[in-house]
């Protein structure tokens, strides 16, 4: 059978790649298509001839994915559709729309398999675990998860080559790989709390490979392609340092030593793990604060992360050479104009390279929705699966100094960048809303995301072009 993945945006889905990488192993052909940098996406379509098309879609991005799928179905009305990823897993019930013929949830290397398997054989796919399934009378099954895969050795490496037809993105010199699945954390703004509830009972959430897996895996990928940098898109990289992430460094010193990246949380960190990260390679790191409030980053963002902690950790990775940038949220349940302001000054104090700033968005499956909607401080009518907010650039949640809370956090970065500014921000967040703001906010973000990521300009500019409505549609 022949499958081929849509996406709208031209960065590598690894999620796609892993599917890709299990299907092809179970002797069925994976395509993929980016829509942005196609210029008749029916005619490419219809040299590819799929059986089935799947879309793996965040909340946000859902409805791009709905209106794409709508579009394949009026061109070929016999292809089966298939929604994965985030949204689809928190909000199977999107099944119902019109262009949907299944959703997968979860984990989908083993659903997708079986789908494809049954599909070829002619058989009925209406009772494979993890698959919701349309039948054309309207008909709904609705089946049961299967158990988490606990062996993630077991899985190909991921098949980066079904992105090797856009040289944007093949010939780009950073790559992103992942230790694992999951996270050990509850923080209230994530998705791993609502995920957690979803597998509860299914085996072990958070699950990693073998060290040794995982350097071969990055062998296998530079036999093929060159690169300057890696980046480990793990949550939390460093959970357990002894029992996995000491080894993988000492492995990766040997066998790789290219400069990477990675998510690390303060609480997690000491002087051996940073000297050790640094020794191995790592040249940058992005630091979850997300408030400059210890009670809005404790009691409403459940980090349960003190600012002695955070401080300590900033001090002795500005020791070991290592760039940081911090992820702050602004906006939770709760936020007042002087708590977000204590953000803004607190990460003055760190001293990041970048002070990566957002607006809060109540994503389904987060204890934040749960919150949010308790206290009625969503607008009337609001339907969470019709989410479309950018975290860049509004939030749905009705909180105090609504219009001077966005503003600011648009002058976030250059706030923390200049701290001699601050005099200048305190008075310009008083202003409506403007496209100036904006345009600071997306001309430092994008400058910083060079700087941290080491990217080429030409990389940066050629992705640039096919990365449309980019700050208007992020989402999780």
């Amino acid at each position: 059978m022949r499958i081929l993945y849509i996406q709208k945006d031209p960065f590598v889905n690894m999620g796609v790649t892993a599917l890709s990488a299990y299907a092809t192993e179970h002797g069925h052909e994976s395509h993929l298509l980016i829509e942005n940098a196609e210029r008749n996406l029916e005619r490419a379509i219809r040299r590819i001839d799929p059986d089935v098309i799947g879309f793996s879609v965040t909340t946000g991005l859902h409805l791009w994915g709905l209106a794409a799928a709508a579009k394949v179905k009026r061109w070929f009305p016999n292809v089966v559709t298939v929604f994965g990823g985030m949204h689809a897993t928190f909000y199977p019930d999107m099944i119902k729309g019109e262009a949907v013929d299944v959703v997968c949830r979860g984990d989908g290397e083993e659903a997708v398999v079986d789908l494809l398997n049954r599909l070829e054989a002619g058989e009925s796919y209406t009772d494979v675990p993890n698959l919701w399934v349309k039948e054309s009378n309207g008909a709904v099954h609705r089946n049961a998860m299967r158990p988490l895969e606990q062996n993630l050795d077991k899985y190909p490496y991921p098949d980066r080559s079904i992105y090797d037809k856009y040289p944007f993105v093949k010939n780009q010199k950073i790559e992103g790989f992942v230790t694992g699945r999951g996270c050990p954390d509850n923080c209230s703004f994530c998705f791993h709390v609502g995920l957690k509830k979803i597998m509860k009972g299914l085996g072990t959430y958070t699950r990693r490979k073998s060290p040794e897996y995982v350097i071969e895996e990055i062998e296998s990928f530079l036999a093929k392609y060159p690169l300057k940098r890696i980046v480990f898109r793990d949550d939390t990289f460093v959970v357990t340092y002894h029992d996995y992430v000491k080894p993988l460094m000492a492995m990766y010193r040997e066998r790789i030593g290219l400069p990477f990246s990675c998510l690390i949380r303060a609480d997690y960190m000491s002087e051996e793990s940073i000297r050790d990260l640094a020794e191995s390679g790592c040249f940058a790191v992005k630091m979850g604060v997300e408030s400059g409030n210890e009670y809005m980053r404790n009691k409403i963002m459940h980090k349960h992360l003190g600012d002695g902690e955070i401080l300590e950790t900033m001090r002795l990775l500005h020791k070991y050479g290592i760039m940081v940038q911090t992820s702050n949220i602004l906006g939770s349940p709760g936020e007042t104009l002087d708590s977000a302001w204590e953000t803004l000054e607190f990460n003055a104090r760190l001293k990041p390279e970048h002070a990566w700033c957002s607006l809060i968005q109540p994503y389904p499956g987060t204890t934040i929705q749960d919150l949010v909607m308790k206290e009625g401080m969503l607008p009337p009518g609001f339907d969470p699966d019709e989410f479309e907010q950018s975290y860049f650039m509004n939030t749905p949640v009705d909180i105090e100094n609504k219009r001077e809370i966005s503003n600011l956090q648009k002058l976030f970065p250059i706030g923390v960048r200049y701290p001699w500014l601050m005099p200048v921000i305190k008075e310009a967040i008083k202003l409506p809303p403007n496209r100036a703001f904006n345009l600071v906010f997306k001309a430092h973000y994008a400058y910083s995301i060079m700087r941290i990521n080491d990217m080429e300009v030409g990389d940066f500019l050629r992705i640039g072009l096919y990365t449309r409505n980019y700050f208007n549609q992020t989402s999780f």
